[in-house]
């Protein structure tokens, strides 16, 4: 597949090539007098501007939409990924939390042992829990909420 920006290229350089060599073609046919030849060459310039600026708008929007489509795409794949993590996540948590039930009743670990643990389930539930209340997905603001004890 052609990149978008050869394609562009390509069709600007085709459309430029044919309108000079055909505009000058009919223009030495159809007109005699240099006088008016040189103001209709003019015109022909002008036109030709109007031209290409129009169809450099129209593929150029044409490939913009699509690149933006393809982002937003993205961002939807990441934003359900993100989604089903935060879920997964979540169970997890909610299991070790049954775990540490199950501990207490059993009285084989130590009270300190299941406040570590409870703190570390707390730190994790947290930290998702930012994670999904993040505005603009952007990876500085997924490492900052992620990472926020990375530097201690």
């Amino acid at each position: 597949m052609m990149k978008p920006y050869h394609k562009i290229t390509l069709i600007y350089f085709s459309a430029g090539v044919l309108w000079i060599f055909l505009s000058d073609r009919v223009l030495d046919a159809l007109v005699l007098s240099t006088t008016i030849l040189t103001t209709l060459q003019t015109y022909k310039g002008w036109l030709f501007i109007i031209f290409t600026s129009v169809l450099l708008y129209f593929l150029v929007r044409k490939d913009y939409k699509a690149l933006e489509q393809r982002e937003k795409e993205k961002v939807e794949i990441f934003l359900a990924t993100m989604s089903a993590v935060h879920h997964i996540l979540n169970n997890f948590l909610n299991r070790m939390l049954f775990f540490r039930q199950a501990a207490e009743e059993d009285n084989k670990f130590s009270q300190d042992v299941l406040d570590n643990y409870s703190k570390v389930i707390f730190e994790a539930s947290e930290q998702i829990k930012k994670l999904g209340d993040i505005d603009k997905v952007t990876r500085e603001e997924i490492e900052k909420t992620a990472y926020t004890n990375r530097n201690m």
